[in-house]
């Protein structure tokens, strides 16, 4: 308050507080009438009664003990008083829109803004998407080795989008495809059978009662699955037919067999929350699955049939961003969920143990060991074909749009150009969200590639490249098999950063993995490539980054470190050397390489790198193979 204002408040309070009897205050309102005067003694004369009291002003002396309310004043002490700005002390600005989104960008995610884990490797969990939010998923499943089917073995891929429809329903739409040849030898038959299995489907999920997070609370579920499972048994794919015909494991009819099947599920997931971090689930359900194939087409053979189940799961938060889960599905009949090598059909348990990190609430990484093929809600209880124990390695990517992001990297432009990447050696780097990138390559033995990158958060770029290897020497079965010679190769994958320098540790961390194949008809084979990548900023102007990378297929495992250096040269130009070392050559020569890059920064988005090389090429694989001739090649990259 202004000093006049103080001074008359005090000149008020002093007045009250001498509580003199003039000291008068004023009440506006309707004023009670006045209490009934006691009766008196009959000799006395009754004197006329005061007309009853109308709204008005009345007069109150504080001194009064009765007067009804009333609060003497009082002084404020200085130190409370908060004085209104002058004209010579503005108030501060108000932040606009986009200083307030920038303010928020810089906020970590806090343990609300990770959503729950919605399958504990095959099994359903009570748990829903938000409201108006959406997960996107993709995941593989597949033996450690190749099986009758080499490669990287039978495989079945999956892709899922959940939505949150309301707070208490989500619905789920989502596509499995597996077409290897199965995974044991089947001796009962001339050749080895293939087998083929897609899955389009959707389900719905509803809460049915309970609510909250908190330890000791509970929550129930229900899911139903409509699907169409198509089934294809007989030779053909990458299996060569002799003579004796196009065997199927259904009959002996010599021919395909393919069915389509509509199958369903329904499951009850119940979970407990037993404390802060520890959930546990059970899931009763059943599995309506046809009991025999190929009846019109050379007779009828043994399927799964329906099966009624029940589940138990646990998962556990170690903290925010990891989570370990395990579960197991306990088929009960009456039907089964496997057969063997000898085509006998029989119930195993389907179990799962893994763990699933969370880059940031919008990604999310998951992998597990399960012997559990399935990947749609009906067809979760089944084993692998032919070899219902084998234990696989199942991977998954998650994509939540709508969730919190991890804070801006906020680069400097030396970062920004090192977040354009390497050649045969990566940085660990991301681009920022929204950024995308493409790129181009070629050199004097033919090598040729394109690729591009988006980056949908700040800690993780979705990845594509395609392309032909040409001039790898020497050759052999294994660079035949997943490089080729001018066989078109396709790889996706993607880059997510984990860690960002601190004090303790100034470096940055990201892991990378990318799945494809070699599309020749001849083979028609793939690996998963994953590397570790790790930058460290010496100076300035000076980083040097550590990978470590593995290629593993069923033919056959390579792995080695990478490392390198980027010298900044100037304002526009960057000089790259990269050596990588091979410690398992499956090339037929010593796999190790080395590259030397000048790069041009020719704008903040554009750049050109001009290399010698001998390695095999800049793409997975080809850093893992080193050639006899020297390479000498550009790459041209974009950012927008």
């Amino acid at each position: 308050m202004t000093p006049r204002v103080g001074l008359y408040r005090s000149c008020l309070t002093a007045l009250v507080a001498c509580q003199a009897p003039a000291a008068l205050a004023l009440q506006w309102g309707p004023v009670e009438p006045p209490p009934e005067p006691p009766a008196l003694p009959p000799q006395w004369r009754d004197s006329p009664t005061a007309p009853a009291a109308s709204p008005g002003w009345k007069m109150l002396n504080p001194a009064d003990p009765q007067s009804p309310g009333l609060r003497p004043w009082q002084l404020v002490p200085a130190h409370e008083v908060i004085a209104p700005p002058t004209s010579k002390e503005a108030a501060p600005p108000l932040l606009s829109l986009a200083q307030v989104q920038d303010l928020l960008a810089t906020q970590l995610p806090s343990r609300v803004d990770y959503l729950p884990l919605l399958r504990l490797g095959q099994l359903p969990t009570a748990s829903l998407i938000p409201e108006a939010f959406g997960q996107l998923s993709f995941q593989q499943v597949s033996p450690g080795d190749g099986g009758a089917a080499n490669g990287t073995g039978n495989q079945n891929y999956g892709a899922r989008f959940d939505y949150g429809l309301t707070p208490a329903l989500m619905a789920s739409a989502y596509y499995t495809y597996a077409d290897d040849p199965l995974y044991a030898s089947i001796p009962s038959r001339p050749a080895q059978p293939a087998n083929l299995w897609t899955v389009y489907g959707g389900s719905l999920r509803a809460r049915l009662a309970g609510q909250g997070e908190g330890a000791g609370s509970w929550q129930l579920a229900a899911e139903g699955a409509l699907e169409l499972f198509s089934v294809g048994s007989g030779c053909g794919g990458t299996v060569s037919c002799d003579d004796a015909g196009t065997p199927n494991i259904f009959n002996a009819s010599g021919q395909d067999v393919f069915t389509r099947n509509w199958v369903g599920a329904l499951s009850l997931p119940l979970a407990w929350q037993a404390n802060r971090n520890l959930q546990l689930s059970l899931v009763p359900a059943v599995s309506f699955l046809p009991g025999s194939q190929g009846e019109d087409q050379g007779g009828a053979g043994d399927f799964y049939g329906t099966n009624i189940s029940l589940g138990f799961g646990a998962n556990y938060r170690l903290g925010n961003q990891v989570e370990l889960f395990g579960s197991a599905m306990l088929p009960l009949g009456p039907g089964n969920n496997g057969f063997d090598a000898d085509l006998v059909y029989s119930r195993v348990p389907i179990l799962s143990a893994g763990v699933s990190i969370a880059v940031n609430p919008r990604i999310g990484l998951e992998g597990s060991i399960t012997n559990g093929f399935g990947l749609s809600p009906a067809t979760a209880i089944l084993a692998l074909p032919s070899a219902p124990n084998e234990p696989m390695l199942s991977a998954r990517f998650t994509y939540n749009p709508g969730a919190a992001d991890s804070p801006s990297p906020r680069y400097t432009a030396r970062q920004a150009s090192l977040a354009l990447g390497g050649l045969s050696v990566n940085t660990a780097l991301t681009p920022a969200s929204g950024t995308s990138q493409l790129w181009l390559n070629g050199d004097s033995l033919g090598n040729l590639f394109a690729g591009g990158g988006y980056s949908v958060s700040n800690d993780f770029q979705f990845q594509l490249a395609a392309g032909v290897f040409n001039g790898i020497e020497p050759r052999n079965s294994y660079v035949n098999t997943y490089a080729g010679n001018g066989d078109l190769n396709l790889r996706f994958g993607g880059k997510a950063m984990v860690y960002r320098p601190s004090k303790e540790l100034p470096i940055w961390a990201a892991g990378r993995i990318s799945l494809g194949r070699n599309e020749d008809e001849s083979s028609k084979q793939g690996y998963l490539f994953f590397e570790s990548m790790n930058t460290w900023e010496a100076s300035p102007k000076l980083a040097f980054h550590l990978n470590p990378k593995v290629a593993w297929s069923g033919g056959g495992t390579s792995w080695g470190v990478g490392l390198a250096a980027n010298l900044q040269l100037g304002e526009r130009f960057q000089l790259i050397p990269e050596l990588n070392v091979i410690a398992t050559d499956l090339g037929g020569d010593n796999g190790s390489n080395g590259s030397l890059a000048l790069r041009w920064l020719a704008s903040p988005s554009t750049i050109l790198d001009l290399y010698v090389s001998n390695a095999a090429g800049l793409v997975d694989l080809g850093q893992l193979l080193g050639n006899d001739q020297v390479r000498v090649g550009a790459r041209l990259g974009f950012s927008f």
